[in-house]
């Protein structure tokens, strides 16, 4: 599994789907080269969720999985399905590549095609949808949604020429008969070998955060330590949504810990952040069973520290009272002491003079 860990994959996709709340998602994302580089020709990386689980490249064709022991029967029949399937996406992406740098009369450099194709399951096991993308040098190719086991979509991009309406109806029938069960009966079987990571829940903690910036400050509202990496997070402002186009909302990024992190930031002026408003951070996700939230008023920093300061102060007169009061007591306990010793012994003295009279009458 070191190929996992090294491996590099240059996506030039402009997103990569991911599996929605109540369903996974199961991906192959493969990279085609033409030219000299230190990669291998061919490589893909398999995908549960955000999970990476599988490795294959034209080097060694032998499909690679994570957390499998080689001599178990599953990884025998995963390692099967795995060559078959990329072994097969291999040849035709090499095909597909040599028509298109002809088509360009591309005669040297380093070409590079890259495809993503995967299926997506509801949590009742139901088959949602299967699609495939591809791309030749960063330029859009086509693409092909199955979607709820009846909508299908071509759409063939902008090089070659597309598929005509029977070449459709073929795709159409090969998806829904073929490509989506093997997909979808290849995602539940990694669903029970990783259902621990990927079927985990941890809760988001929050930040409210203000720091200066150029002009005035900036509120941010910081949810981090999630998973799975659905997230809604909403700034308010006196109990309402800020617009989200005012708002700089960064991605959804992992942490390093197999959890994600999300930021969304306000700018905000030096004279409106005097004025009295409430600032709410607040998230849902499939963890929580209610919204979490925390909160800061601007224009309050003053009025804050000075009922500290002011409970401060309060706090210790009581403590330096106390610890005069116990040090009177203490005083008055060892002085009572003192004179009741001593008027023991003024009594034992009189005693004894009355005896020495006694004795000398």
């Amino acid at each position: 599994m070191d190929k996992l860990s090294i491996f590099l994959f240059v996506l030039l996709f402009s997103t990569i789907v991911n599996a929605g709340p109540g369903s996974h998602s199961l991906w192959a994302l493969a990279t085609y080269i033409i030219g000299e580089t230190p990669f291998p020709e061919f490589s893909s990386v398999g995908m549960l969720d955000d999970v990476q689980v599988g490795y294959y490249d034209s080097k060694d064709k032998m499909s690679v999985y994570r957390g499998l022991n080689p001599t178990d029967k599953i990884y025998d029949d995963l390692a099967q399905e795995g060559d078959n399937v990329f072994g097969t996406m291999y040849d035709d992406m090499k095909e597909r590549s040599f028509q298109l740098k002809h088509h360009f009369n591309l005669t040297g450099g380093v070409q590079v095609q890259q495809r993503m194709a995967g299926c997506e399951m509801l949590d009742n096991g139901e088959p949602a949808m299967i699609m495939y993308k591809e791309t030749f040098n960063a330029i859009y190719t086509d693409q092909t949604v199955f979607s709820n086991t009846t909508h299908f979509t071509y759409d063939a991009g902008k090089l070659l020429l597309g598929w005509d309406g029977m070449m459709q109806d073929y795709k159409r029938t090969l998806y829904i008969n073929v490509h989506l069960p093997r997909c979808i009966r290849t995602l539940k079987t990694f669903l029970k070998i990783e259902k621990n990571v990927v079927m985990r829940k941890v809760p988001p903690r929050l930040r409210l955060i203000k720091k200066e910036v150029s002009g005035g400050f900036q509120v941010s509202c910081l949810a981090f330590g999630f998973y799975p990496r659905h997230i809604n997070l909403t700034l308010l402002r006196d109990g309402q949504p800020v617009a989200e186009q005012d708002l700089t909302v960064g991605e959804v990024l992992p942490s390093g810990d197999g959890t994600y992190q999300l930021r969304k930031s306000l700018e905000v002026s030096t004279e409106e952040l005097k004025k009295r408003h409430d600032y709410t951070c607040t998230a849902s996700h499939l963890s929580l069973d209610n919204k979490l939230d925390v909160s800061w008023e601007s224009g309050a920093e003053r009025v804050h520290l000075s009922t500290l300061s002011a409970l401060l102060v309060m706090v210790l007169i009581l403590i330096l009272f106390s610890i005069f009061s116990i040090c009177v007591k203490r005083r008055r306990r060892t002085a009572s002491q003192a004179l009741s010793q001593l008027a023991n012994v003024y009594a034992k003295v009189a005693e004894e003079i009355n005896v020495s009279s006694d004795s000398a009458t």
